[in-house]
């Protein structure tokens, strides 16, 4: 019998098939790779997709990682639920979740896997996973038609998004999933509205928050730099050599003033 939700780990052998249930996929830790009809991407923390029945689809594991899967019938005895799986499953597509959103899938996704045997509350916390996504998804529709202006990019979305994910690579096409635009449109758009390119972006928010770090922490500078995403404390001390002048040391002992900075 299919367990109406579970938290696994996917094997790095890739594998594929389809199922006659919905699946609606999250990822939790680590990173894990996903391909519905020819169109691959990662499924990590903050990104998941949904699969209706009978779509067949191939998917990975990269090394350690954790997702949690919902496996819901078509036809829901719950007269309340069965519309929002309706608008959630009318068709596959990857989905990006908001922090709150990534909160709330992460809590109940402990509560799944600390009592993998009580139905009740797999059910519960599926429920309540399916109610909050179909909302936020309601949401952020509606906010992107209503903020969206002809060629502008909604920065407070990719803003937001880089600020979660600043341990790991963004790569550009996750930040064009946000605003509904290819990877192309969004580089040519994004470089056009903010005058850098993505890349530089990122970094430059890297650097914002390493300098936080520096400036209000005692924290050791390996520990700062895996936080804000450089590969190791060499990667850090190049990039704030480079970029500003001064090694991470030398900030620390005497950041800048404001006005320098």
């Amino acid at each position: 019998m299919v367990k109406q939700a579970e938290v696994i780990s996917l094997p790095e052998s890739a594998e594929h098939h389809d199922h006659n249930h919905h699946q609606l996929v999250f990822g939790l830790e680590g990173a894990t790779e996903f391909d519905i009809a020819g169109h691959t991407k990662p499924v990590g923390s903050g990104i998941g997709c949904l699969l209706p029945c009978s779509t067949d689809h191939a998917f990975r594991g990269m090394g350690d990682n954790s997702i949690v899967v919902l496996n819901l019938a078509p036809i829901n005895p719950d007269q309340l639920l069965q519309p929002r799986i309706d608008a959630l499953f009318n068709q596959s597509r990857f989905i990006h979740c908001s922090s709150e959103l990534q909160v709330l899938i992460a809590a109940l996704s402990r509560e799944m896997q600390k009592n993998p045997n009580d139905s009740l509350l797999q059910s519960a916390c599926s429920n309540a996973i399916v109610c909050a996504l179909q909302r936020h998804l309601d949401q952020q529709l509606a906010g992107y038609h209503r903020v969206r202006l002809p060629g502008k990019i909604n920065m407070d979305v990719i803003d937001n998004y880089i600020t979660l994910h600043l341990e790991r690579k963004i790569r550009v096409s996750e930040l064009a999933g946000l605003v509904f635009l290819s990877s192309s449109q969004f580089f040519d758009r994004f470089r056009l509205q903010t005058g850098m390119t993505p890349q530089q972006y990122i970094l430059n928010k890297r650097l914002k928050g390493a300098q936080d770090a520096l400036t209000l922490t005692d924290d050791p500078l390996i520990e700062i730099a895996g936080r804000f995403g450089f590969t190791n404390q060499s990667a850090l001390t190049r990039a704030f050599t480079q970029h500003l002048n001064i090694s991470p040391a030398r900030y620390r002992k005497s950041p800048p003033s404001a006005s320098q900075t």
